[in-house]
């Protein structure tokens, strides 16, 4: 079967927006409860984000339903989510209304230099081609106030392949987890953790990894 036309080196930003457009109300039923109290998903993201109690902000970066963005607001700090999809962001401004959500492509953020005191970035690294991931780290750095904390989760694997949905075609990108962290440490991040869970039974059936890391 061939292959839908397209490099790797390439990521179709208007097909991803116009995917989870598509899927926005069902996403937000389906994951927005995913960092709910208990799970490794929060209790990782929450001691990451101690950095950022005494002034904040927090980006939710690829914000989809806001959820980072909710519990950072539950915490008394300000918020910013971006996301290429607007219908997510109408979900995340209905469910998150103290916090700002912006349209914007993690290459190019809306967002002034040093303005943020943690990034974070939950699964969508798989729609970033090898060749691009140094440009979008080089974003969430430029953001950084120094000492800032970047926390990444990420579908973790090797090689890219072509997934359908919503009538979609997109090629998707898995990093190991050494991988990843060396793309991070590459970027001027100090790495500080490194972990993986297992999948269930109703996620992406692929190795889970977490990364914290520091800006100097």
């Amino acid at each position: 079967m061939a292959e839908p036309p397209g490099s790797c080196q390439e990521v179709d930003i208007a097909a991803v927006a116009r995917l989870y457009d598509a899927m926005a109300g069902e996403y937000a039923g389906r994951y927005g409860d995913d960092l709910r109290p208990g799970s490794g998903d929060r209790a990782f993201l929450e001691v990451a984000l101690e950095s950022a109690r005494a002034d904040g902000p927090v980006l939710d970066l690829g914000c989809g339903p806001g959820q980072i963005a909710a519990i950072a607001a539950s915490w008394g700090l300000p918020a910013i989510g971006v996301d290429v999809s607007l219908n997510m962001l109408a979900v995340a401004r209905r469910r998150v209304p103290q916090a700002t959500f912006i349209a914007g492509d993690a290459r190019a953020l809306p967002l002034a230099s040093r303005s943020c005191r943690a990034v974070a970035a939950f699964y969508w690294f798989h729609h970033v081609p090898r060749p691009l991931l140094p440009a979008v780290l080089a974003e969430a750095r430029r953001v950084l106030r120094p000492g800032g904390t970047l926390v990444i989760a990420a579908h973790l694997g090797a090689g890219e392949r072509w997934v359908t949905k919503e009538s979609e075609s997109l090629r998707v990108t898995l990093y190991g987890r050494d991988e990843l962290a060396g793309h991070v440490r590459d970027a001027g991040f100090d790495v500080e953790s490194v972990g993986t869970r297992v999948p269930r039974p109703d996620e992406f059936q692929a190795e889970h990894g977490f990364l914290r890391a520091r800006l100097a």
